[in-house]
Order: C-alpha cells, then sequence, then structure tokens
C-alpha cells in the first residue's frame, strides 16, 4: 500500500506543480510568513518546516512567522495585513485560506437552488479576494516570493459519531484548489498542494478502516499526523534534501569514502572492529512521536531523514554501535555494509541533541501561538462588537455579557482578560526559545566505535 500511494502521490506532485515555478529552499537571513485561518494559527505545519531548516541547515537563520488567525478568511486577512505580514518584511509568504470563504454552511445533502447559488457566491468572492491579497502583498511588502498552499481537506466522507458533516463541502475546496493553481500560475509561483494528496490518502485508508481520518474529529482541523503530512508535502516541493549525512568506512583499509555532509577522522581498526570520529554537519530532522502513524504511510523517512552509517569489510558476526561510549544498536556486518539510517534511534547523542532543538522550537510555537490568539481576539472585539479594549471594564462588560459562558467569543473574551496583561511576555519568550534552539542546534563531534559482540566496552 505505501508504495502504491507514494506513487500516487508522485503523479500528484507533477500535476501540481504543472505550468508553475518549481519551489525554493528558504535562505539564511530570510523571513518567512505563513499566512492563513486557524489551521495555520496553530503553527504546527511551519514549526515542523522550522526544525527541518533548524536541524538540517544549522549555518540558516531563518525567521519563521506565524501570521495565522483563527477564523479567517482571505477577505478578513487583509485588514491585518499590514501589522501581520507586511511590517515583517518578509522575503516570502505562504499562502492558505479556503476552509472560512468555501462557506462551509451552504453544503448540505441536496442543495437546492439558493445554496448552490450561496457555494458559488463564496467561491467568486474567495477569487476576488485572493487577487486583492496577492496584489497587495506584492506591492507593498516588497514583492516578496509567494508560496500557494491549496487548503488542506474537509473530511466529507469519514464516518464519525457526530452529526458535522457538510456533504459536498471537500468538493467546493477542490475548487478552491483550482483557483489557488489558476493564481499561482498567474503570479509564476509556486503551488503546494495539501488539497489533492491529503483527500487521496483519506479515500484509500477509509477503504479499510471508514472511522480513519487524516484530519480531527471536527472534519477540519488536522491532528500531529497531518501536520506532518502537510510539511512533508511542503518541504518535499521545496526539494528538500534527504540526507542528514552519509558516513561510509571501510574496516579493512581504514578509509573513509563517499562520505556525505560530514567530516571521518582517526580511523583505527580496534578489537576486531574499527573506531573513528565522525564530524556531522547536521542533525536527524526530530519528528513528534504523535504523528509516527503516518509515517507508516508515506515515505517521510526516506524522502526527509537518512542518516546513513555504512561499515564495509567487517568479518561475518554481530557487532555493536557504539557512540561516545554507549552502545546505540547491534547489528550484524551485512547490516552495516548495507548502511543503516541512525535518524531514528532514540539512543543516539545526535537524537536527543535533535529533539531538544524541537522542544525548544515547540515552545516557540506554542507562546507564538498564545500571542496571536490574544491579537486575534483583541481585533474580534474592536471589530465585531465595537468594544474598547484598552478599557479593561469595557472588556468585562462585554464578557459579562453573554449569557452561555462556554460560546466561543465568550471563552476568548475570558482568555484575553485573564492573559493581555502578559502578550509582551509572550513575545519575550518567543524570542528567547528562537535563540535557544538555534544555540542548541550546532553538531558537535562524536567517537564511533564497531566491534564484536562480546568485545569488551571501553
Amino acid at each position: 500500500m505505501k508504495k502504491n500511494i507514494s506513487a500516487a502521490f508522485g503523479l500528484i506532485g507533477v500535476l501540481a506543480l504543472a505550468g508553475v515555478a518549481r519551489g525554493e529552499l528558504f535562505k539564511d537571513g530570510e523571513t518567512v510568513c505563513f499566512l492563513g485561518d486557524s489551521i495555520t494559527a496553530r503553527g504546527s505545519t511551519q514549526t515542523i518546516i522550522s526544525d527541518y531548516y533548524l536541524t538540517r541547515f544549522p549555518d540558516r537563520t531563518i525567521r519563521f512567522v506565524n501570521a495565522g488567525r483563527s477564523g479567517d478568511s482571505s477577505g478578513g486577512s487583509l485588514s491585518r495585513l499590514q501589522e501581520d505580514v507586511i511590517a515583517k518584511k518578509p522575503a516570502w509568504v505562504a499562502i492558505m485560506f479556503g476552509m472560512n470563504d468555501v462557506n462551509r454552511g451552504a453544503y448540505v445533502a441536496n442543495p437546492d437552488a439558493n445554496k448552490k447559488n450561496q457555494q458559488q457566491q463564496a467561491l467568486d468572492g474567495y477569487k476576488a479576494n485572493m487577487e486583492k491579497l496577492i496584489g497587495r502583498i506584492r506591492t507593498e511588502a516588497g514583492d516578496p516570493k509567494l508560496y500557494f498552499i491549496t487548503p488542506s481537506p474537509f473530511d466529507q466522507t469519514v464516518v464519525l459519531e457526530k452529526q458535522n458533516n457538510q456533504p459536498g463541502c471537500n468538493d467546493g475546496l477542490g475548487r478552491c484548489a483550482e483557483i489557488v493553481r489558476e493564481l499561482a500560475a498567474k503570479n509564476q509561483s509556486t503551488v503546494v498542494d495539501f488539497h489533492m494528496p491529503m483527500t487521496t490518502l483519506n479515500l484509500e485508508q477509509q477503504k479499510k478502516d471508514p472511522t480513519w481520518t487524516i484530519v480531527g474529529g471536527d472534519r477540519v482541523h488536522p491532528g500531529a499526523p497531518g501536520h506532518l503530512m502537510m510539511a512533508w508535502l511542503f518541504l518535499k516541493t521545496q526539494g528538500a534534501p534527504s540526507i542528514v549525512s552519509k558516513v561510509t568506512v571501510d574496516a579493512v583499509s581504514g578509509d573513509a569514502a563517499d562520505n556525505v555532509n560530514a567530516e571521518v577522522r582517526g580511523i583505527e581498526k580496534k578489537d576486531g572492529g574499527v573506531a573513528f570520529t565522525v564530524l556531522e554537519k547536521a542533525l536527524p530532522f526530530p519528528l513528534d512521536p504523535a504523528a509516527k502513524s503516518v509515517m507508516e504511510l508515506l515515505p517521510i523517512e526516506k524522502d526527509l531523514d537518512q542518516e546513513m552509517l555504512s561499515v564495509t569489510g567487517l568479518a561475518e558476526g554481530s557487532y555493536d554501535v557504539r557512540i561516545d561510549g554507549v552502545t546505540v544498536g547491534r547489528h550484524m556486518a551485512s547490516e552495516l555494509a548495507h548502511g543503516i539510517n541512525l535518524a531514528f534511534n532514540a539512543a543516539t547523542p545526535q537524537y536527543k541533541q535533535a529533539q531538544s532543538v524541537r522542544n525548544y522550537d515547540e515552545q516557540r510555537r506554542n507562546a507564538e501561538a498564545q500571542a496571536c490568539s490574544l491579537m486575534n481576539t483583541r481585533r474580534w472585539m474592536q471589530i465585531h462588537y465595537k468594544v474598547n479594549v484598552d478599557d479593561s471594564a469595557a472588556v468585562q462588560a462585554h464578557y459579562d455579557h453573554f449569557e452561555d459562558k462556554k460560546e466561543y467569543n465568550a471563552g476568548m473574551a475570558l482568555n484575553y482578560i485573564k492573559n493581555w496583561p502578559h502578550h509582551g511576555e509572550l513575545l519575550q519568550q518567543v524570542t528567547a526559545h528562537e535563540k535557544s534552539a538555534m544555540a542548541s542546534r550546532i553538531p558537535v563531534p562524536h567517537t564511533y566505535a564497531v566491534v564484536p559482540v562480546g568485545a569488551v566496552k571501553e
């Protein structure tokens, strides 16, 4: 099944990129804004992408900016574009809207002429607002490069206990995706297709399990597996390299050949095996364990996380692989000659260092998402409720007027009352965690020993 799905995604990628510019990797010193709705606002996809850049390119400093806002649309983002995007002076803007533009409420079983008209009006409005948005970004933000992202799917086919389906909504998002491709071609920019591959994966898996979904139980917001899939699709569109490092050592000659992104020195035959020192130029791509399930379906390891170690010329038998004196694995000589991937070996110091980087980056994401949510609530109260947000009594009165304190906007108002005084602190935390992630990502040399099982541990 993995092979079939992978082949389908290969074809999808060719179709998605036909007629538009191919992607390119972000460069040192660039700022990248991810502009979108709540799916973007959670910050998960761009943080996974950030994790990749932090660990794969430790010599690059790239700033990733969360410009997603819960409940927003392409038209709604126009009012905040100056503060959230233009003022950041981005080299790149990645744009994903559609979920709140498509008018999900217009999609019902057996829609009448009025509902169909509402659907078309929403699509027309989406195209017009996207054109306005792109025009302003290009003219007011210094004409940054653009990534056009098709909307992630609304899962209208998964079988759930909840009565929260809106039949045909994902087809509407498919038409939004067509508009995105047209706009990308017109602007000679790259498309990152989330909609078709994620919909394809849903349909394939639901043949076996009708309750399976790459999207959450609300049919809208992806969980960890979905965000990893989106990050994979984005990075693959960019042509992100798969190799973390490749180390090849010949235990007979004591030579190191065919090494990629790594320096090998001090090779020494020892204890029937071989010892050497390696300085890798990158760390393995640290992934969230909660997203592991999707890695069984997609070639994420092959495409993005290859930290290969090969040792040839060993006598037949079993060997311990030790790094910095700690045994991290046991392999047959034939396995070592073929090559083993250390990227997911939790015992290695490289894995632990990469996870530390991810933890700092996750703390950055969390603080940034909280700060963005507070700002979003502030703007919402100003625009939709005409609340003087700088008057604490007025904000309290706004919250008090909700009869149902469990209502979404009531909850957001209460969160604002409690946490807006800490908004500045959250922004400081973003900066501090970002600096910690960058400081902790620098690779260091490690001593390797490949010795026959039973040899004395040094």
